[in-house]
């Protein structure tokens, strides 16, 4: 039996835009504390990579950097890969200031105005 698109095309809209990161972040699940790689992230969750075990519905705290302790829960899982929803969405300043500091292909500020120093120091030839 063919399905309708039309009926399953809102499964695939994303509410929010999503980042690339590859950022270690630290995660609590139950009493265990982990390392996991951030791979992705909205303002109402996030893609996290390296803890295996985990279940949906699960609740665990994601600590990301600068910001307070988030609380998310598990919404689907693969081998040590997970589907994180946040139990509040992040402000649009906290989402704006991780992506500035750290996602994937964003210029670091220290590193852009170190480039720079070089540059006036000795500058490029043709």
């Amino acid at each position: 039996m063919w399905i309708d698109r039309e009926d399953i095309t809102h499964l695939h809209k994303r509410r929010a835009r999503r980042i690339g990161f590859e950022l270690p972040v630290r995660v609590k699940h139950g009493l265990v504390r982990s390392t996991a790689m951030l791979k992705d992230l909205t303002t109402h969750g996030a893609r996290i990579a390296g803890i295996a075990e985990l279940h949906i519905g699960e609740g665990l705290t994601l600590f990301l950097p600068d910001q307070p302790a988030t609380t998310a829960f598990v919404v689907w899982t693969e081998p040590m890969s997970s589907g994180l929803e946040f139990a509040s969405p992040l402000g649009e300043n906290a989402f704006a200031e991780l992506v500035a500091g750290y996602a994937l292909g964003q210029a670091r500020p220290h590193i852009a105005s170190g480039l720079e120093a070089l540059r006036t120091l000795r500058p490029a030839y043709c």
